[in-house]
């Protein structure tokens, strides 16, 4: 794989975004090799939880690659994307074995959202969280932002999504975005005691509780995608998206 690393640790898979030289960005064929691997893993009976951290320094990820954004020859291409970045989170919220991240450091816009389908999330003491999509003329996926809104409400949700403003790990934790903040020698172990206290539990009944917990996140995230790839193609070729992305590329 080129973009991902997994290794097994008995019945425990530990799956690592690996494109640590652009922060764990997420491309076209990041998001395609991201939903295989979660297909496989989901019938593999050999794996029971599921574990997924970032390589390289204090980034987890830092969500959608801008550079990605800018290459888009028609909104067809940038529909086409936006569908792409919706199937891949959902295939995470529907995995039907525990699924535990680890944010090993920051974690903006889609690489949260990427997190916000976990059962449980661990972050670093130096990580932060945000979503900056409204300072480059963008929107959250629709996906991401249904999941922040599960987990903290509807006003928080508005107030971080409007701001864009960044969160400190203690700051997350308070208001429910991460289950627990960890010193960064310990972030993996603490992921693995979780497991093993989870894996306690009997494997059909640990799936039906996912399931029934997740069944209306599942339900609006579906409902909504084609909305959502609409307004991201239409807002992708707008000059405010590309004038204030290739400023923000250019610093």
């Amino acid at each position: 794989m080129k973009y991902l690393t997994i290794v097994q640790n008995n019945e425990i898979a530990v799956l690592t975004l690996n494109r640590p030289a652009k922060k764990n960005a997420f491309n076209q064929s990041f998001l395609e090799e991201l939903q295989n691997a979660v297909d496989k893993l989901t019938i593999d009976n050999g794996i029971r939880l599921l574990i997924i951290t970032g390589s390289g320094e204090n980034v987890f990820s830092s969500g959608v690659d801008l550079n990605e954004l800018i290459t888009f020859k028609n909104i067809n291409e940038a529909r086409l994307f936006a569908v792409q970045l919706e199937r891949t989170m959902a295939a995470l919220l529907r995995f039907p074995k525990p699924l535990i991240v680890a944010m090993n450091g920051h974690a903006l816009g889609g690489g949260f959202g990427l997190a916000a389908s976990a059962d449980i999330r661990l972050i670093t003491k130096e990580g932060k969280i945000g979503f900056p999509a409204v300072r480059l003329g963008a929107i959250l996926p629709i996906g991401c932002t249904l999941r922040i809104n599960a987990l903290i409400g509807a006003g928080k949700t508005r107030e971080l999504l409007l701001s864009g403003r960044m969160l400190n790990a203690q700051e997350a934790l308070t208001m429910g975005l991460v289950n627990k903040v960890c010193d960064k020698e310990n972030l993996l172990d603490e992921a693995f005691n979780y497991a093993y206290n989870i894996l306690k539990g009997s494997d059909e009944a640990l799936r039906l509780t996912k399931e029934m917990t997740n069944q209306q996140l599942t339900v609006e995230t579906t409902q909504y995608t084609v909305n959502f790839a609409e307004s991201f193609a239409y807002l992708a070729f707008s000059d405010d998206w590309q004038n204030r992305i290739n400023s923000f590329l250019k610093k």
